[in-house]
C-alpha cells in the first residue's frame, strides 16, 4: 500500500518528533525509512557537495520503483511519507505527488524562522560538518547554495515559508499545519488534532516525553570524532548505535552527550527578525492567524 498522507516538512520544526507520536497509533504505519524523500528528487543534483552529504543521499530513494518496494507489505487504515524537506521542495514534490498520490492530506510543521535557521545550523555542528560561527554561514548560504549543498545547509532560505505553504494549500484540500513553538507546549494536544484531522480513534495515551533529533553542541571533539557524519568511520558507528539501542535510548542518551544551544547573538537575532518579516507577514495571509509568538521572540 502506498503512502495516503505526507509530513511534509519543515525540517528541524518537530517533524521527527511528531512522526514517533503517530507512529504509536495501531491505525498508522511508516516504512522503516523514515524520510524517504522520492518526491523532491527532481530538485536534488546527486551527489551533493557538502561536507558529510554523502550519508544523506545514501537515504534518497530516487526512483519510483524503489519507493514503491520499501512500501510493499504495509497495510493500514493510513501509511505515512515524513520526508521533512519536502515543503523547501514544494516546486517538484506537488505535481509528482498528485501524478502518483492524487489529493493526499499533507501535515506541515513550522517554527520560528530564526531558530528553525539556527537549529539547522547547529545540527550540522553537532554531527562535525559545519565549522563556522553561525554568522559566518549565514554569509555562505548562497555560495553554498549554488555549489550543491544540502538543503540543510540553506539556512534562510528553507525558513521562509510563505509561498511553499500556500502552493500546498492551492493544490491539496486538507492541511493541517502546526506551530512548533505551540506544539513542543502541549504535543498530546495537537496529535490529538492531527489523529482527528486523519479521521482515525483517538489514543487513551501517547507517549511524547522523548523529544526527537535534538540540536545542540557535543559535550566533546570524541563525541563527534565516533558519532559524526563527516567520516566514514563516525557514520558507520553512528548507523550500528542507532540499529542495536533504537532511537528512543539513543535521544535520552543524547541529553548527556549534547549540550544545549548557546542562543543567536541579540544582534544578529534583531536583523534576522527585519530579514523574515514580510516573509512571516504574508504567511500570516496564507494561514489567516496572526503568528504573534514568532514576532516577540
Amino acid at each position: 500500500m502506498l503512502p495516503n498522507f505526507f509530513i511534509a516538512g519543515v525540517s528541524r520544526s518537530g517533524t521527527t518528533s511528531l512522526y514517533y507520536y503517530m507512529s504509536q497509533h495501531p491505525q498508522i504505519d511508516f516504512p522503516e525509512l523514515k524520510e524517504p524523500r522520492y518526491f523532491s528528487h527532481g530538485s536534488v543534483v546527486l551527489p551533493q557537495k557538502g561536507p558529510g552529504d554523502h550519508t544523506v543521499d545514501q537515504k534518497l530513494v530516487a526512483t519510483w520503483d524503489e519507493y514503491c518496494a520499501i512500501y510493499k507489505g504495509l497495510e493500514n487504515t493510513f501509511i505515512g511519507d515524513a520526508s521533512s524537506e519536502y515543503l523547501y521542495n514544494y516546486q517538484s514534490v506537488i505535481p509528482e505527488t498528485l501524478k502518483r498520490l492524487g489529493d493526499i492530506p499533507i501535515i506541515l510543521m513550522l517554527r520560528n524562522p530564526v531558530d528553525r535557521s539556527y537549529s539547522a545550523y547547529n545540527n550540522l555542528v553537532r554531527d562535525g560538518r559545519e565549522t563556522l560561527t553561525f554568522e559566518q554561514a549565514l554569509q555562505k548560504e548562497e555560495e553554498r547554495k549554488r555549489a550543491n549543498f544540502d538543503e540543510m545547509w540553506h539556512y534562510t532560505s528553507v525558513s521562509k515559508y510563505s509561498k511553499s505553504v500556500n502552493a500546498f494549500k492551492t493544490k491539496f484540500s486538507k492541511i493541517k499545519v502546526l506551530i512548533f513553538e505551540e506544539f513542543i507546549e502541549n504535543p498530546e494536544k495537537y496529535v490529538s488534532e492531527i489523529f482527528d484531522f486523519l479521521g482515525v480513534p483517538q489514543l487513551e495515551h501517547v507517549n511524547t516525553t522523548t523529544a526527537y533529533s535534538r540540536s545542540g553542541k557535543p559535550k566533546s571533539r570524541f563525541i563527534t570524532l565516533f558519532f559524526g557524519r563527516n567520516s566514514s568511520l563516525g557514520n558507520t558507528i553512528r548507523n550500528i548505535v542507532f540499529s542495536i539501542l533504537g532511537r528512543t535510548i539513543v535521544e535520552k542518551l543524547g541529553t548527556y552527550l549534547i549540550s544545549k544551544n548557546e542562543g543567536v547573538p541579540q544582534e544578529l537575532r534583531k536583523a534576522l527578525n527585519q530579514y523574515f518579516a514580510n516573509d512571516i507577514k504574508d504567511l500570516e495571509t496564507v494561514l489567516g492567524r496572526d503568528l504573534n509568538l514568532w514576532k516577540n521572540s
